[in-house]
Parts: structure tokens; sequence; C-alpha cells
């Protein structure tokens, strides 16, 4: 399973259910799919060795640590915060994925499920569709240019999804083709526990009757 979502916006825009859009689509969206895809697979009892990888950007690297204390929290920002949040998502992304990764394969001896992170690089794709016109000519111009296309992008993604190469191999990070460290600060277990507990949460809040026992299948507690 590839966890591709992701928007870029202009400025703030509040769902339904009280959650910042971009918060919701790039990290909580990817958070909840994962639970339920894993949580499936193991009641399921099915055989093999389950593959997610979440889509990421080596532009995490200059996000700044979790602010537990905003956390969920809807507030108003402009473009500049806007694409400032891109990166720090991905390093939410990066730190749950990490967490994930604990959880699924570190207490549970002979459970191998595999969740691996990649950056595929600069995409010229549609995601910057909600700019402001101004600012989309010039980032269309940029990726046009500079990008690669989509076909070409995904080619490192397919490798990382089915090549034997990474066969029993979990808490990956491609940069295209080649294998990374992601930021230090997406290892810290404290702030991965603390993440996850405050990622359940916030599902729990939104909605109205949460898989609670699913939730449960890959949770330590």
């Amino acid at each position: 399973m590839i966890l591709n979502a992701a928007v870029t916006l202009p400025q703030a825009r509040q769902t339904a259910s009280g959650q910042d859009e971009m918060f919701l689509v790039n990290y909580l969206a990817n958070v909840i799919l994962s639970n339920l895809l894993i949580a499936k697979d193991r009641l399921s009892r099915q055989r093999g060795e389950p593959r997610l990888l979440f889509i990421s950007s080596d532009s995490h690297r200059g996000a700044s640590a979790v602010d537990f204390e905003e956390f969920g929290c809807y507030f108003d920002y402009g473009v500049s915060k806007a694409i400032a949040n891109y990166s720090y998502f991905k390093l939410l992304l990066n730190t749950y994925a990490t967490e994930l990764d604990r959880r699924t394969n570190g207490i549970n001896p002979g459970q191998t499920t595999q969740v691996n992170l990649i950056c595929p690089g600069p995409v010229n794709s549609n995601i910057i569709k909600a700019a402001p016109w101004p600012l989309r000519w010039v980032l269309r111009g940029i990726f046009t240019v500079i990008f690669k296309s989509p076909s070409r992008a995904a080619e490192p993604l397919v490798y990382l999804a089915g090549s034997d190469d990474f066969e029993g191999h979990s808490n990956v990070y491609l940069h295209m083709f080649s294998v990374k460290q992601v930021d230090n600060k997406v290892y810290d277990p404290v702030a991965g526990k603390r993440l996850w507990d405050e990622s359940m949460r916030i599902w729990r809040q939104i909605d109205t009757k949460p898989p609670q026992s699913l939730i449960a299948e890959i949770s330590p507690d």
C-alpha cells in the first residue's frame, strides 16, 4: 500500500470535523488508513509480508520538532505558513511511521510488517493547483523545467514497494534510489509515543464510532 495523500493550500481551511485540511489529509488520514489496513491484515491472518510505503519529502529536515501544544488544533494561516506546514507534516508522518514500525515489529516477534518511507524527489505534479494564480504561474514554470514527471518519479517507489532487495527490511528511508537516515528528531521514541497517543486521541474525537478494537491490535497498551 502506497500512502501518497497530500494537498498544499494557500491558507488554512477548516474541515467539517474541525481540523485543518492539510493536517487531516497530509497526516491524520494516513494514520487512520494504515492502522485499519494492518489491523485487518492481522485479523484475517493472511500470509505474506505486508508493505506500507509512506511518501515523504527530504524537506522534513528543515521542520521544527513536533509542537504538541498546537497538535490537531485549527488556526488561521497564510501562504508562507502553508508552505512550511507541508514540510512539518512530512516530519509528523515520518515520526508516526517510525513509531508504527516499533509497534508492529518491535513488540511482536515473528510478525513482520514493512513500514518504509521514500522521498521521490521533486515531482511535476498538480499539488500547486490551489495556489494563488501569480504564484502558481511561477511554480508551474519551475515544476515544468526542473522537476521530474510523475512516471519517472514513480520508479524508486516501485523499486522500494516490490523489490526483493528490501525483503524483511523495515524502517527504511529511500531518497530517490539512495538509502538514507531521516532527521534525528524522527527517531525520538518519547516523541513517537506521544505523537501516537495524540493521534489516536484526535481520531476518537472526530470519529463517532472509531474501531477501538482495531486500534488496540497494534498498540502495546
